[in-house]
């Protein structure tokens, strides 16, 4: 009954936010000067093999719809640049019976099928106010983040549920060609259901946790500036400070290049992890020390056609006198997004790999407005430190078609192909003997409907 709430509700706000819009501004209009409502409707089908998560033993299948509602309200009280933005985020499941969303296999007995994590949620997932004047805004409240290609912070808004921080923060162009932000973040709100905090011997449990806060003496703080010597550089330089988890300093390089017909694009990356400066839910800060660096080169060809090849390396967990140092992790950033759609390699993205990780990939795809986009990946995963069974955590290949039907309406077919090296452990947080790796297939059908 709840899904069939949901979906009358969509499509009474579909066929009514011109209206509704017209009659909020007249009601409203001494206050605030434009009200601009937001609708996203995103239904999604998944099925996801058997071996995605240890101990399941029949594959999952889910049917999941996510109703976002947001509005925009401009001058508010009519003072230029003060604005607001609210949205609400409903996630309902069809197919209930066919998933799990915690890791409880195989000791659950109820316990048969893979994880697929997108539960039934309804959240404010933004309410936040800005002021902006000439090209500087401070901006205060729950908001999407999501920082240069979103390899270290992101809304992960692959999800049905977004990643989204409560943050006080201050952004600025206003030196020519430098683009400043500087934060600080009281809150992270993720997919999961509320109250979960889970911790283990390195630091909180990122892919666990659902919902963290910080005081102002303990808030994790965001550093980021880009400078743009011309389109072939630019040159960015940030310090993610983050509570419970590492301090991250970091420099890249990137530019686009036009040559002609064809234009290439390139990223040269180096970061380093240090320990924490703060903790709040550990009553000692982790010990880390890692390093982190990349490269890409990419063309694409004004016929819609493009390429690109990169390789990049995670450092390993390191014994110091007895006291295990963390390897590099990226535990704010969306885990779908790198180290494979098939979500395999997810905990050692958020907590770091024990034998490090090393990465190659290449990117083929063709863009056309009539006929959609097409891209095809191939991975290629090792360790960075040989472990006892060996040094190579297996291959994928990742698949995706998308399409605008119409201007506001999408549609999105994709597919993951893990194919493991079947004698790699693949416990992050400790190296351990554990289950041997398994190859895992994912599919998705996905539409989008925006206004």
């Amino acid at each position: 009954m709840r899904n069939v709430r949901n979906l009358l509700a969509a499509g009474i706000l579909a066929a009514t936010a011109t209206g509704f819009y017209n009659e909020v501004k007249a009601e409203v209009s001494t206050f605030i000067g434009e009200v601009k409502p937001e609708l996203e409707i995103r239904p999604r089908f998944d099925w996801t093999s058997k071996n995605a998560t240890p101990g399941a033993t029949e594959d999952a299948t889910a049917l999941t719809t996510r109703i976002r509602l947001g509005a925009h309200i401009n001058k508010i009280f009519n003072i230029e640049g003060l604005k607001a933005y609210i949205e609400l985020n409903d996630v309902s499941d069809f197919i209930d019976d066919k998933r799990t969303y915690g890791d409880s296999c195989p000791a659950s007995p109820e316990c048969k099928y893979p994880f697929i994590a997108d539960p039934s949620i309804t959240r404010l997932t933004e309410a936040k106010i800005s002021y902006t004047w000439g090209k500087t805004t401070l901006l205060l409240g729950r908001t999407r983040v999501n920082l240069d290609d979103q390899r270290f912070i992101s809304d992960a808004n692959w999800r049905q549920t977004p990643q989204t921080f409560g943050v006080v923060a201050i952004h600025t162009k206003e030196i020519p060609n430098l683009d400043l932000l500087m934060a600080m973040i009281y809150q992270r709100k993720w997919w999961a259901q509320d109250g979960l905090i889970s911790t283990n011997a390195t630091g909180v449990n990122f892919t666990n946790t659902s919902s963290l806060d910080w005081s102002p003496s303990k808030a994790p703080l965001v550093f980021h500036g880009t400078y743009t010597f011309v389109p072939a550089l630019k040159l960015t330089g940030y310090a993610y400070l983050i509570t419970d988890a590492s301090n991250t300093y970091g420099l890249n390089a990137k530019g686009d290049i036009d040559a002609g017909g064809i234009k290439f694009n390139y990223l040269a990356e180096y970061a380093t992890q240090k320990d924490p400066s703060n903790t709040k839910y550990l009553p000692t800060k982790p010990k880390v020390d890692g390093d982190f660096w990349r490269v890409y080169l990419g063309a694409s060809h004004s016929s819609g056609f493009g390429a690109r090849v990169g390789y990049y390396e995670m450092s390993e967990y390191k014994i110091d006198g007895g006291v295990t140092k963390r390897g590099f992790s990226t535990p704010l950033t969306t885990y779908h997004g790198f180290e494979g759609w098939a979500d395999v390699l997810a905990a050692g993205t958020a907590n770091g790999f024990y034998y490090g990780l090393k990465a190659w990939h290449i990117t083929l795809n063709y863009k056309h407005k009539q006929y959609g986009n097409f891209d095809l990946i191939y991975y290629k995963f090792d360790t960075k430190k040989t472990s006892p069974n060996g040094s190579t955590y297996g291959n994928e290949i990742d698949i995706q078609y998308t399409k605008n039907i119409t201007q506001r309406f999408s549609i999105l077919l994709k597919g993951a192909f893990y194919m493991a090296d079947k004698s790699i452990p693949l416990n992050a947080a400790t190296g351990a003997p554990s289950s041997p790796s398994k190859d895992v297939s994912k599919y998705w059908i996905q539409l989008t409907y925006k206004y």
